[in-house]
């Protein structure tokens, strides 16, 4: 529960900061991440991964509130590119298989695969972006974001590959998008209200 709320608690100060028009994530990654985080979700409760199942379900509703943020303000869509494509692809694959397979652990938790690379695609555009032009994000949310995945593990009951992956996968992700973040903030001297 501990690691959920700091998951869903990632998603306030973001929010607010997109709805400030103070960050200006692009509205076709979130939309992938929306995507892409229903089909964790769904890949991850039916591949037996219960109890550590309250972060995806922010994983996806937080990307989801983003995009519909960024739709209501009218923020400008831009076509796909190849990398974001594939993403694409690979989400909606990983649905039609989970809607195929979501009575079969075993086979579900391929489903769950491909959404992990699907989103590990749509991160690395992000990850660029960040170390590129680091004062047009901010680091509290990645931090939150990450942290919460990361406590996810220690309610793991059950050790298995397919439980472990997404919450080892997303603490790496996030903070691959937060220490850039960090590192800018504490090297340009900046206020807090830059870092949330």
């Amino acid at each position: 529960m501990v690691s959920g709320l700091l998951v869903i608690a990632s998603v306030i100060p973001y929010s607010i900061r997109v709805w400030q028009n103070k960050i200006h994530p692009n509205p076709t990654s979130w939309s992938l991440w929306t995507l892409i985080g229903l089909s964790l979700l769904l890949t991850y409760k039916s591949s037996g991964a219960t109890d550590s199942v309250w972060p995806s379900v922010f994983g996806f509703t937080n990307p989801l509130l983003i995009t519909l943020i960024l739709t209501t303000r009218r923020e400008r869509w831009r076509r796909f590119d190849r990398v974001e494509k594939a993403c694409l692809a690979l989400g909606l694959i990983s649905l039609g298989a989970w809607l195929l397979v979501h009575d079969n652990d075993d086979l579900t938790q391929y489903a769950l695969y491909l959404a992990i690379v699907a989103d590990g695609c749509a991160v690395l555009p992000t990850i660029k972006f960040v170390w590129n032009e680091p004062e047009k994000e901010r680091p509290l949310a990645w931090c939150c974001f990450g942290t919460g995945y990361g406590l996810a593990v220690f309610a793991i009951t059950d050790h298995t590959f397919s439980n472990y992956v997404l919450p080892i996968y997303m603490f790496c992700g996030a903070w691959c998008v937060a220490i850039p973040l960090i590192v800018y903030r504490l090297r340009s001297k900046s206020p807090l209200s830059e870092w949330i």
